[in-house]
């Protein structure tokens, strides 16, 4: 008898991204079965994967529930749950084999990836073009510098989860970057930086994939942008702070993280710990003048090869805090 199983995947879009090729490692040890795919919100990340496109559905979808009634068998994998993970042993990307296939050898775990539809690229394309228009330069980098958590307030952007690039690494990497790439900025629109390009209207999620892939280089944080940049097996450069580079980012890229211990967060299973973790992992944002001058020296060299960055000094007076 054949069973019908509905594997639930939930949370943002990096963790639809990273539980990939769990799914397509589960498709292929499970032919001849029937199951389902239920992400609510981003359900069109599997689209162009014909093992999981049709398996795909949102929640709130019209007829959803009767997929849900005819199941005999609903998973809700956690990564965030596995000990392992927890442990800063193993990546998203494994965690979601253990959770969803129960296994803890990846050798035989798909690459990261996504698919892009010919329009998406077609509209990357105008969307670059129509940056390189405006800032007249011949490289594009794609800047995602905040992450879910990010927050306003009179003094500045904050995030207390610690997972955005903090004001002065941020100032520094902006006002240096724009002399000689166009920069186009992925998030709120609140939090656009002028010197940078924001496309308008806002493009959907697909199309900044499309964006992302397309781009000569990407700088971001502990956001989905590069686990999209991951997918397409292209360089970038990762600010991380208060979240583990082995849970959260790829070996492949380039990681500025500070050279300071890191207290394990406790994410989806303790919410108290979690903000306790962050207040001890507080020193791993405060990036120094001089640290900051040496990811942007990184990131110079990973663009240009030998070329020697054109940076000025630093506006006195900024803070984190």
């Amino acid at each position: 008898m054949i069973m019908t199983t509905i594997i639930c995947i939930d949370g943002g879009i990096g963790r639809v991204i990273t539980a990939i090729p769990a799914l397509l490692k589960y498709h292929k040890n499970h032919p001849d079965d029937e199951w389902y795919i239920m992400i609510p919100a981003w359900e069109y990340v599997t689209w162009g994967f014909p093992e999981l496109q049709e398996r795909t559905f949102d929640p709130e979808a019209k007829g959803s529930f009767n997929i849900f009634w005819k199941a005999d068998k609903v998973v809700n994998p956690e990564p965030y749950q596995v000990p392992a993970y927890y442990r800063n042993e193993i990546s998203l990307k494994e965690a979601f084999d253990v959770a969803i296939n129960g296994s803890t050898d990846h050798s035989d775990l798909p690459d990261m990836q996504l698919k892009l539809s010919l329009a998406e690229k077609r509209t990357a394309y105008d969307i670059i073009t129509h940056a390189k228009s405006i800032h007249k330069k011949q490289k594009t980098i794609v800047l995602q510098p905040y992450g879910s958590t990010a927050q306003s307030h009179e003094t500045g952007i904050f995030d207390d989860s610690l997972r955005s690039i903090p004001k002065p690494m941020l100032d520094y990497f902006i006002n240096n970057l724009s002399k000689d790439y166009n920069l186009i900025f992925m998030g709120a629109k609140d939090f656009h930086n002028l010197k940078t390009y924001k496309p308008d209207p806002d493009p959907n999620m697909r199309e900044w994939m499309a964006v992302v892939d397309a781009a000569d280089y990407v700088i971001g944080c502990d956001s989905c942008v590069q686990h999209m940049r991951s997918a397409f097996n292209k360089p970038a450069s990762v600010v991380v702070a208060g979240t583990h580079p082995t849970n959260t980012t790829y070996d492949k890229f380039h990681i500025i993280q500070r050279d300071v211990p890191f207290q394990p967060d406790s994410m989806r299973i303790s919410g108290f710990h979690s903000h306790m973790s962050a207040r001890l992992n507080e020193d791993r944002i405060n990036f120094t003048q001089e640290e900051i001058e040496k990811a942007y020296e990184e990131i110079i060299l990973r663009i240009e090869g030998s070329k020697k960055p054109k940076a000025t000094k630093p506006i006195k007076g900024l803070s984190y805090n």
